[in-house]
């Protein structure tokens, strides 16, 4: 009976370490596997839209550097992807977007100062051409 109880234990000890073995190296590959992320494909194409916009905008005339910058992080998150640095790529897209979405804000507010300024100038214009016409009565 004690011999009866060691055989059905070992085996159940063999059986244990069997499936462990089998066990790890699925385990590892299914960890491995879960720590790469999928490419941001959503988020290289918000950023070429944000650029894009940007560049329709006036960012090209008003805010050259932040469009450049953007360009070059979109650039740079498209290499991540080809080289399966997805985080890297997903990073380097969203500081695209931001900075393209900041380009785009900064060419609209340069475009509203110089249209503040343009009507400054013909209320100015305005104001003058009234003068001399009550002075000219």
């Amino acid at each position: 009976m004690l011999f009866e109880f060691k055989v059905r234990n070992m085996f159940k000890v063999n059986m244990f370490l069997r499936l462990g073995v089998l066990a790890a190296p699925a385990s590892l590959t299914m960890a491995l596997t879960g720590c790469s992320s999928a490419p941001p494909r959503d988020t290289l194409a918000k950023a070429e839209f944000a650029i894009q916009d940007a560049g329709r905008s006036g960012a090209e005339q008003f805010e050259p550097e932040l469009l450049t910058s953007a360009r070059a992080k979109l650039n740079r998150a498209n290499k991540a992807v080809d080289d399966d640095e997805n985080d890297d790529a997903r990073r380097l897209a969203q500081e695209a977007v931001a900075e393209a979405t900041l380009a785009n804000a900064k060419a609209a507010a340069a475009k509203q100062a110089k249209e503040v300024d343009d009507m400054k100038k013909a209320i100015e214009a305005l104001k003058e051409e009234s003068s001399r016409q009550i002075q000219g009565q």
